[in-house]
């Protein structure tokens, strides 16, 4: 039996005890909190929108502090919006 032939043996028999073991339901829980790990902060001064064509609202960070997932929960560059340019 070639080595090939053994290796895709030994992945089909590893394939078939993962699937035994099911896919755990995802919760709401679970969503909410990917959400709130992952995006740009919206009460950030430098947070902005941008619509595409097709209607998605992309929200991005100006100063590139974003890491690919989102804004860090203690991001160094994070400042407050002020309402209106008055410092509220």
């Amino acid at each position: 039996m070639s080595t090939s032939k053994r290796r895709r043996q030994r992945a089909n028999r590893e394939a078939r005890r993962e699937a035994e073991h099911g896919i755990r339901a995802v919760t709401d829980a679970d969503l909410a909190q990917l959400l709130a790990d992952v995006t740009v902060r919206d009460d950030c001064e430098h947070a902005v929108t941008r619509a595409t064509a097709d209607g998605v609202v992309l929200l991005r960070c100006t100063v590139g502090a974003a890491v690919p997932g989102g804004c860090p929960r203690d991001c160094a560059s994070f400042e407050r919006r002020r309402v209106g340019g008055l410092g509220l």
